[in-house]
């Protein structure tokens, strides 16, 4: 073999192997941060509100609380709501890991024809428990 035919493998090589060991480049956006499942099941409920969906109520909610969800998504009947600067977080969990508190920032802007009245969400705390290995929804103050 000619001796500048082997010194260009041995490079060829080398820029090979470096290049495999180089990073790829940025990391991918992993996207917006997944709320907190306890933050999520009291997202769903406002959800509900927004679709005007009663029977979603019933997957959410926790047993004794059922009844007043449905009649918190009835109250938006005829209208047409949306949410506004909406976030919610978890603020307290209990000792045994079965319940926790919830905030909630924004409000629900909701039209009655050409009127817009606000609802705000901020400083509302919700309670959510665990029921059935399920986080429900069990009311807000």
């Amino acid at each position: 073999m000619n001796k500048s035919f082997l010194i260009l493998l041995v490079v060829f090589v080398l820029v090979f192997l470096a290049a495999g060991c180089s990073p790829a480049g940025p990391a991918a956006d992993p996207g917006p941060e997944k709320p907190a499942e306890e933050a999520a099941v009291v997202e769903t409920f406002y959800n509900a509100i927004l679709n005007h969906d009663r029977d979603a109520i019933a997957t959410i909610a926790c047993a004794d609380w059922e009844k007043e969800g449905k009649r918190e998504v009835d109250a938006f009947a005829g209208t047409t709501p949306t949410l506004v600067d909406f976030a919610c977080r978890v603020t307290e969990k209990t000792a045994d890991g079965n319940g926790a508190s919830v905030a909630c920032t924004g409000k629900i802007a909701a039209s009655y024809g050409a009127e817009i009245t606000d609802f705000p969400l901020t400083g509302r705390v919700h309670s959510v428990v665990r029921e059935n290995g399920e986080w429900r929804i069990c009311g807000f103050e």
